[in-house]
């Protein structure tokens, strides 16, 4: 160990005046608040953000493919067999989006209908018009899971009936009875409000169609991030008759400003870090006036000017050291405190989501601890110019 560093962390460990005293508190203090607030708000963050995607990709296609003319496709189990062929391609479903109206006992609300699979229920478009006719004989033509928040608001339950209402050629309105088979819940109130899941088969019959023929085709990858050359590769399969859009592309003003959000936290936050820094550069201009005959001494004993630097430059860095050391404490303490009690819990109507978890990142965190790391070597530079400018005659006079 060099005499540099030893001398600081005995200058560390040493006795203050009150005042020196006091400031090194208040450096302290402020630089672990500043950094826990920025690990606790990349954190939250990055929860709301993780959040958001694991929910909308839960429930949404990875890549959608569709018509240019926004059609329904004609050939889509063609271009469903070449999709399932390509590579990271995990399963291709038909589906469509229709807008509509469901009636309950007490209330109309506006919802979508979506075709999927839902509940185990039989939901190929082949379905024999013999059961069709079963089921029209019953006079439920259609079988449908609700949203959870959709349903509460039409006072609906499983097994109860309802009446959806659609246009005709976006004209005529049509009725027609439907059992609710499910409720399910996602997680975002945007769909649970709105969403309802009917069959491809149970949406033929509801329009009177012999077939299902969907408008979009949804497209689950293995791997997420690779949705962008993924949608590259169906467009060159499928040509220019469709159009191809990725969760990323889908989604890019929502992802767009939750990234902006956090990097103006981090930014903002990072002032606030530079400020109670500023404390460390008061605190070693007090110690660096205490130590005036120190200084002297170890001039006159043959230090050099770079030696005096370092000695004020490790400990001012002590002082940082200790600061982020306590905030990354606190900001995982925080964190894990946060998610054990479900603090930030917010208005699923505004935000979509109900709960929003802290999420820590390894490489966030590090990021946070070079940054403070830096600003508070910035904040010693000074101090340590100045104790070695000192003359040493001067202060030797002077005691």
């Amino acid at each position: 160990m060099s005499f540099e560093l030893k001398l600081a962390w005995r200058y560390f460990r040493a006795g203050r005046k009150s005042l020196a005293r006091f400031t090194s508190i208040v450096a302290v203090t402020g630089i672990a608040a500043g950094v826990a607030s920025l690990i606790v708000a990349q954190a939250l963050a990055r929860g709301f953000s993780g959040e958001m995607q694991d929910k909308i990709l839960a429930n949404t296609a990875h890549v959608s493919v569709f018509s240019s003319d926004e059609t329904p496709i004609s050939n889509w189990r063609e271009a469903k067999n070449n999709l399932e062929k390509l590579e990271n391609v995990e399963k291709v479903s038909a589906t469509t989006y229709e807008s509509t109206l469901i009636s309950g006992e007490n209330a109309t609300n506006y919802a979508i209908l979506r075709v999927e699979d839902f509940n185990g229920i039989n939901t190929d478009d082949n379905e024999s018009e013999e059961k069709r006719l079963i089921v029209k004989n019953e006079q439920l033509v259609t079988r449908v899971a609700i949203g959870a928040k959709l349903a509460e608001k039409n006072n609906l339950k499983p097994d109860d009936e309802a009446e959806i209402i659609t246009l005709e050629n976006e004209t005529e309105p049509r009725r027609s009875r439907v059992l609710v088979a499910e409720i399910f819940q996602t997680g975002l109130y945007e769909y649970d409000s709105t969403w309802i899941r009917i069959s491809p088969a149970d949406f033929a019959a509801l329009h009177g169609q012999p077939n299902f023929a969907p408008t979009i085709l949804s497209v689950s990858v293995k791997d997420i991030y690779k949705a962008d050359k993924i949608a590259a590769a169906i467009r060159v399969n499928l040509g220019e008759n469709f159009k191809v859009v990725s969760w990323q592309e889908a989604n890019q003003p929502l992802f767009a400003a939750l990234s902006l959000e956090r990097k103006a936290a981090f930014a903002v936050i990072s002032l606030i870090i530079f400020i109670a820094a500023l404390n460390i550069t008061t605190t070693l201009a007090l110690l660096v006036n205490e130590r005036k005959f120190d200084i002297a001494i170890l001039r006159t004993c043959g230090a050099k000017t770079t030696n005096l630097i370092f000695v004020f430059l490790y400990e001012g860095l002590f002082l940082g050291f200790l600061g982020i050391l306590f905030g990354v404490v606190l900001g995982l303490l925080a964190c894990f405190a946060g998610n054990y009690f479900k603090i930030i819990s917010l208005s699923a109507e505004v935000y979509s989501l109900n709960y929003i978890p802290f999420r820590p990142d390894l490489t966030n965190v590090l990021l946070i601890v070079c940054a403070a790391f830096v600003l508070c070597l910035a904040a010693t530079i000074y101090p340590a110019l100045k104790a070695s400018r000192l003359k040493p005659s001067e202060n030797l006079r002077t005691q």
